[in-house]
């Protein structure tokens, strides 16, 4: 049974142009698109008619031009009746849900049915062009969507298309030729050393006070704190072992490989860490002592009062809670995170040292992104070259 694609125009009139066998003649069809039939080899022998289209004939004649490029140099030609809907949802399920983090499949499955689907999805994958895409994201712009979302729905596109090229389904990606939009960069300030300091001062009482250690000296991420075990940290030895994280996925806490291979590391202890987790363990245990066998046997170094693991919302809702308490100001979780990197950069360690500790990926990542510098920092930098350049003496 043949697919309504690749039946001849319903109504032909005059054709525009003729030409040698196989290559294709432009008609105008009933719906007022011009059209005409190319042929493609299949790959068992033979060749297969398919149809292409446009607004005029100068377009057709141009899409014809480009796909007898193709099919001459042997390039790969989407089936005729896979559409971009098609494939997203082929892509999302069978090659990007199984080597992304669930959160992180849920959200491209977000990004394709609100953004995606609706705009793209009709259009034929062997037809989408670059104009197509520029289209897309002027059209999200008009609809109010933010920058970002935008952003990311781009890259979505993009790393679909990609797997769609490395596949030899189609011959380019044409998400690469368009700009995303690029929302103006907040620069976050982090808390300061004294202010790190008080908000320590104020959670010392605080059955979880040493997380805020953890978070303030260590720099690890929420997730990695979540996830660690007792069996992932030596007090003798002083050090601590990322192995694990701890995720909200539907509705249930689950853990999962670190986020990349250079998160699984090994971190020293300062003897400050050291003695606030002893003082934690000792916490537990009594905890643990009083519920006894209603005492869940998980092991997680962070948790409920009933020994269950923490959940990441109520954590980040626990650190804003305290910082407002302690008269701070309001910030991410993520920013104590920051803060660590930014003061260990100022301390003058090598940033490599820094990439190791808090398991950046990239040195890039460690000194672009998180790299902070205050402006007493500036200022302080600045006073120096221009002490060594002033040849006037102070009076």
């Amino acid at each position: 049974m043949t697919r309504p694609d690749e039946q001849p125009p319903s109504e032909r009139k005059p054709r525009r142009s003729k030409r040698g066998n196989g290559e294709g003649s432009i008609y105008l069809r009933k719906d007022g698109r011009w059209t005409a039939a190319y042929f493609v080899p299949k790959p068992g022998g033979g060749e297969s008619r398919r149809y292409v289209y446009g607004r005029s004939p100068e377009e057709v004649e141009t899409k014809l031009v480009e796909i007898r490029k193709q099919v001459r140099a042997g390039a790969p030609l989407a089936p005729a009746g896979l559409t971009v809907a098609r494939y997203l949802e082929e892509w999302i399920e069978q090659v990007a849900a199984p080597r992304v983090r669930p959160n992180t499949a849920r959200s491209y499955r977000d990004l394709i049915a609100k953004y995606l689907v609706p705009k793209l999805g009709r259009k034929r994958l062997g037809q989408l062009g670059a104009r197509d895409v520029r289209q897309f994201l002027a059209t999200l712009a008009a609809d109010g969507v933010g920058e970002r979302t935008a952003q990311l729905a781009h890259a979505v596109l993009r790393a679909a298309l990609e797997d769609a090229m490395r596949e030899e389904i189609i011959p380019r990606n044409v998400a690469k030729l368009v700009r995303a939009p690029r929302p103006a960069k907040q620069e976050r300030e982090p808390l300061t050393v004294q202010q790190v300091r008080a908000l320590l001062n104020a959670t010392r009482d605080h059955r979880l006070h040493a997380l805020f250690v953890v978070f303030a000296v260590l720099g690890l991420r929420r997730s990695e704190a979540l996830g660690l075990r007792w069996d992932d940290v030596d007090l003798e030895a002083g050090v601590l072992r990322v192995r694990r994280s701890l995720h909200r996925v539907e509705g249930q806490l689950a853990t999962f490989p670190t986020k990349t291979q250079r998160s699984a590391r090994a971190v020293p202890l300062p003897k400050l860490v050291v003695r606030t987790l002893r003082d934690h363990q000792q916490g537990q245990e009594a905890e643990r002592l009083a519920l006894g066998a209603k005492w869940p046997s998980l092991g997680y170094v962070f948790t409920t009062p009933i020994g269950t693991p923490l959940d990441p919302r109520n954590c980040t809702r626990l650190v804003q809670d305290q910082c407002a308490a302690a008269g701070l100001p309001a910030i991410r979780l993520h920013d104590l995170r920051h803060g660590c990197v930014s003061v260990l950069l100022a301390l003058g360690v090598p940033p490599r040292t820094v990439m190791d500790i808090v398991g950046h990926s990239t040195l890039e990542m460690t000194m672009t992104i998180y790299g902070h510098v205050s402006l007493d920092d500036k200022r302080a930098a600045l006073d120096q070259l221009g002490g060594l350049l002033d040849e006037e003496p102070e009076e």
